[in-house]
Formats: C-alpha cells, sequence, structure tokens
C-alpha cells in the first residue's frame, strides 16, 4: 500500500475519534474538517498518478447524489450544513476506497478508550486534558468522544468487522472489547443492530452458525445492564415523534422540504400536534433530529430522494452478498441501516462516511 494510501486508512480510522472542545460544534465540526482532509489526500493520490482512474459511480450512487442536488435547489429550506455533510464524503466513492480494515482499527481504539473512561482512568487525562465531568459514569466519554449514544451506534455497526482480523484469537478479543464499549455507553442500539447484521450476514453467505444464539443473553444484558431510560419512555418516545412526522406527509413536496429541514418544519407541527394532544407534552421541547433517518429523510429530499436512497441501500446489499465481497462488511451495513430506524446516524458526519464507505466497498477486504 501507497504511503497516500495509509495516510488515507488512518484518516478513516481516526473519524470516529475526531473531536475538538474549544469548537462551537465539538464533535461533528472537527469530523468535517477530518473528511475533507480525506478528500484533500485522494485529490493528492489522483494527482500524483494521473494515469490511474477514478471509479466510475453505480445508477444508484447517481440517482442519490441528482435527488438530493435537485431537493437543494428547487426545495423551499436549504441549510448549506445539512447539504455539505451529505456531498463531502463522495470523494471516498469516486476514488474507490475499501478500508473497512481501517474502520475496524478505529474502533478497536475508540473502544479502549471507553472502557477506560467508564472505569475511571481517561487515558484524555494523562495528556492533561480534563472534559466536563458528569455525574453518570456513561458520560465520562461525552467530553471527548460526544455522546454515548452515538458511540454506540458507531461501534455496533462496526462490531461486524472484528471478523476481518487474521487471527480466531484475535477476532474474539476485538468483539468481547467492543462488545464491553458498548455495554459502557449504557445505550441499546445493539438490541436493532446486532439481528439485523446477523440477518445480513446469512442472507448474503447463506448460512447460520450455532454461535449466533449467544446473542440472545447478550441483548438481554443490554437490556438489563444499560442505565439510561427505560426502554419503554424511550420507545414512546420515538413513537410520538413518527407520529407527529407521518401526520404531515401529505404536505411534503416531490422532492422534499430541502437539506436540513426537519427541524424547522417538525417544530411547527408538534406545536400543533400538542394542542390537540395535551397528554404528549411530556415530549414538548426543542427536536432537531426525527430519530428515524428515512422519516427524515421523506422529509428533507421527497418520496424522490427517499426512493433514490433505498434503491442506493437496496443495490449495495445486494452487491456485497456476491462473492468475493466479505459477509462482514454486508453485515456492518445492515446494522448501520438497522440503527438508522431508531437513531439519526445519516445525519452525523462519521456515521454518514461510514455508510459511504461500506456501501461503495467494491473490493475484496
Amino acid at each position: 500500500m501507497s504511503a497516500a494510501r495509509w495516510t488515507i486508512a488512518a484518516g478513516v480510522a481516526a473519524l470516529p475519534l475526531a473531536c475538538w472542545p474549544a469548537a462551537s460544534r465539538p464533535f461533528s465540526t472537527p469530523k468535517l474538517w477530518a473528511i475533507a482532509a480525506l478528500d484533500l489526500a485522494i485529490g493528492a493520490l489522483y494527482l500524483a498518478a494521473p494515469r490511474k482512474a477514478l471509479a466510475l459511480p453505480s445508477w444508484t450512487w447517481l440517482a442519490w447524489i441528482a435527488a438530493v442536488s435537485l431537493s437543494a435547489v428547487t426545495a423551499p429550506l436549504l441549510s448549506p450544513a445539512a447539504f455539505l455533510l451529505v456531498v463531502l464524503p463522495l470523494p471516498l466513492v469516486v476514488a474507490g476506497v475499501d478500508a473497512p480494515r481501517a474502520l475496524c482499527a478505529g474502533s478497536v481504539v475508540e473502544s479502549v478508550i471507553v472502557v477506560l473512561q467508564r472505569s475511571g482512568h481517561d487515558p484524555f487525562g494523562w495528556i492533561g486534558w480534563m472534559p466536563e465531568a458528569f455525574g453518570s459514569p456513561r458520560m465520562r466519554m461525552y467530553g471527548t468522544l460526544g455522546n454515548p449514544d452515538f458511540v454506540a451506534a458507531w461501534l455496533s455497526s462496526t462490531l461486524p468487522l472484528c471478523a476481518l482480523a487474521p487471527r480466531r484469537a484475535v477476532r474474539a478479543g476485538i468483539a468481547v472489547l467492543q462488545v464491553a464499549a458498548i455495554l459502557c455507553t449504557g445505550s441499546r442500539v445493539l438490541l436493532v443492530a446486532l439481528p439485523a447484521a446477523l440477518v445480513a450476514f446469512a442472507l448474503a453467505r447463506k448460512r447460520f452458525e450455532r454461535w449466533w444464539l449467544l446473542a440472545v443473553p447478550l441483548l438481554c444484558a443490554v437490556v438489563w445492564l444499560s442505565p439510561g431510560r427505560s426502554l419503554a419512555a424511550t420507545v414512546t418516545g420515538r413513537l410520538h415523534f413518527a407520529a407527529v412526522t407521518v401526520a404531515h406527509l401529505p404536505e411534503v413536496p416531490v422532492t422534499g422540504f430541502g437539506p436540513g429541514a426537519f427541524e424547522s418544519k417538525f417544530a411547527a407541527w408538534q406545536q400543533a400536534w400538542l394542542r390537540d394532544h395535551p397528554i404528549d407534552r411530556r415530549f414538548e421541547g426543542p427536536v432537531d433530529h426525527a430519530h428515524n433517518d428515512y422519516l427524515e429523510f421523506l422529509v428533507e429530499y421527497g418520496p424522490l430522494g427517499l426512493g433514490a436512497f433505498l434503491a442506493l441501500c437496496g443495490s449495495s446489499l445486494w452487491r456485497l452478498s456476491r462473492r468475493p465481497f466479505p459477509g462482514e462488511v454486508a453485515a456492518a451495513l445492515g446494522a448501520l441501516l438497522a440503527v438508522a430506524l431508531v437513531d439519526f446516524p445519516f445525519h452525523r458526519p462519521a456515521e454518514w462516511t461510514l455508510f459511504t464507505i461500506l456501501a461503495s466497498t467494491n473490493k475484496e477486504t
């Protein structure tokens, strides 16, 4: 591997760790800068090797890019930051960057940090970096790695990639470490990510392993050990967001209200909803995301955009189900797509870049 490709792989591995406490948006902004740096590295790689052809995006990628662009041009609302988030990782697609192992390496480092922080041995403190303190142990990572739920979403989605490690003992060790880190976050996102990953892998490789039955007690442990809100309260909140949004779907234009428009539209919708449903006032307050990316894509990019995105997802999963692609990449993509049903990973720089890499992997890992 050339020095430039090593640089790109290192940048991908470091992406979930990028943060800068002094910034107004200490987690998303540094990750956007990191993605921009990756784009520059890709540009330098191809300037240094001009005879190397860029990978032509598939028609599903082109359809998705066209749908997002059309929404940005025609829709009544537009957030430049939201549009930038969507398009910034696209050079990873045309460059054909295949980095599942780099993603795994980054997740291992993040898992080590999470476990150390939860045990009261924050490695950032060793270099004099003392983030804001919180009462709950699960929040010890907030000042450096971000919201524990976001950390869990990344780690749950990349968990299948630990199977790409060269030896069985190493694979097992990475899996145990990463699951331990997920439990440290107190998030329950593994409840949806793990079953989806197993189904995607089974469909890709046409086999079922008996040891997968260990997933049942693992998922029970996730629910039992989670220190967050009750599962019932979490589900009720998600259903409330969905009910408010679905009630206004007939108003959505075919190209949507525009990238980043969900927050402002939902604020007006919820105000009207609470007048008619006073019992739901416990959910009153600012809401920036639907906690369901498919629903949010429908509002922002319309039926045209959501259809293009679903076609991209289906095409990527179908392609990854064919050899020589490893089933672990399909499993990771399946896990991430499942997380998007209950969270908003596709509206965060790290997870959106993770999707871009997984969905455009085009070589045997």
